[in-house]
């Protein structure tokens, strides 16, 4: 099964929005900062002060710029390719979906845990996410003809039970969201799990 664009970048895309998100932040904090700084200038033996901020609020200008362009120019490129072979309410609806299947797949990680004083401590299930791990990584690429669905597969062999237990669970609740497209049984490449669904 063969990857579309919009799944192979998704997440790429959604890693590079927060960094740019986390860029822009300290872009704004930086310059204010260094514009409050710049009084310091009159003082000799703080002089350099507003320089060393002026190089940094540069700095983080000079990374966050790279981030956002391309950013902008993978999801320009989606854009363009969806409006020319489908539609742009499906690119919307690819996001949306994704987002929704994620949080109905995730498990619970943390565990109380009772301990012989009259205390808990909360650890975290390796299984649990190890799975959780893998679910983050899952797509919905939504088109007029088809709806892909992929899912990575999770290393462990507990873990890989956990998903193997939940696929009709997931088969439902991909069909619930997409009543239009028939989807056949998921199927296994190599460390990868397909749902398929094809307009009625």
């Amino acid at each position: 099964m063969k990857k579309s664009y919009f799944i192979k970048t998704f997440n790429f895309n959604l890693n590079l929005f927060m960094y740019s998100i986390l860029g822009l932040f300290l872009v704004l904090l930086s310059g204010v900062f260094a514009s409050k700084m710049g009084t310091l200038r009159n003082f000799s033996p703080l002089s350099k002060i507003p320089d060393y901020f002026d190089k940094l609020h540069n700095s983080i200008v000079m990374a966050t710029v790279p981030l956002v362009l391309l950013l902008m120019f993978s999801i320009v490129f989606e854009i363009i390719s969806r409006l020319k072979k489908d539609a742009l309410s499906n690119y919307l609806k690819s996001i949306i979906e994704t987002f929704s299947l994620r949080r109905f797949a995730l498990q619970s990680e943390h565990i109380d845990k009772t301990l012989p004083e009259p205390q808990s401590k909360i650890t975290v299930n390796p299984i649990y996410h190890d799975f959780n791990r893998a679910v983050k990584k899952s797509v919905v690429d939504i088109t007029e003809n088809q709806v892909l669905v992929f899912f990575k597969i999770p290393h462990s062999q507990q873990a890989q039970k956990i998903l193997k237990e939940m696929e009709e669970l997931l088969r439902e609740e991909i069909s619930s969201r997409n009543p239009d497209y028939i989807f056949s049984t998921p199927e296994r490449i190599k460390n990868q799990l397909w749902f398929t669904g094809t307009k009625r």
